[in-house]
């Protein structure tokens, strides 16, 4: 059977990738916010490639990884809508995270084709299901998807996409003494 080293000194992501294991079987039902159907999630490597679910199965079956026929009784409810986690799913393990030797030779139409031709509003809900699922790695991808996407857009685009004030360019360089003065305001509301 197949346990998890203590010390990893590559990512989940990487290892499972990287490493054809052979898995017990393992099934746990998810139940997402937009559809009473469950969506039954049997992959081993996937379950162990989210923190979440992965947990969720432990809670039942601690030494899951030593058992055969696992199957957790009672679904997970996930508070996101099916197909953000259809996604996440189908490409967890092939998404490889950009890193520094990588991150200049990685393009969106080569490494993360498939999260380029979502919209932006649809790669928001998928990273922030990444995040409940505490997907790092995945959340890398598709941080440099989001980041790419957003290149050309003006900074008022950037702010309302984020979700923040935009706010107006102001003076705080003052050139007779070379210090920075924010303006008052800006410490209103430090407590």
């Amino acid at each position: 059977m197949f346990t998890i080293p203590f010390k990893l000194k590559v990512s989940m992501s990487s290892y499972f990738r990287e490493k054809p294991i052979i898995m017990p079987s393992c099934e746990i039902n998810l139940i997402f916010n937009d559809s009473e159907e469950p969506v039954t999630l049997r992959d081993t490597g996937i379950i162990m490639l989210v923190p979440v679910i992965l947990r969720s199965v432990q809670s039942e079956f601690p030494d899951f990884e030593n058992q055969d026929n696992v199957k957790v009784t009672s679904p997970l409810s996930i508070p996101f809508n099916k197909k953000a986690g259809v996604f996440l799913f189908e490409y967890i393990q092939k998404y490889v995270p950009p890193n520094d030797d990588t991150i200049h030779e990685l393009t969106v139409v080569e490494n993360y084709k498939e999260a380029g031709q979502k919209t932006l509003d649809e790669l928001k809900e998928i990273i922030e299901l990444a995040n409940f699922f505490e997907c790092t790695d995945f959340m890398e991808c598709l941080g440099f998807v989001i980041g790419k996407k957003l290149e050309d857009k003006s900074v008022e685009e950037i702010a309302a996409y984020m979700g923040v004030e935009c706010n107006a360019p102001g003076h705080f360089f003052d050139e007779a003494d070379g210090w920075v003065h924010p303006p008052a305001d800006a410490f209103q509301n430090v407590q």
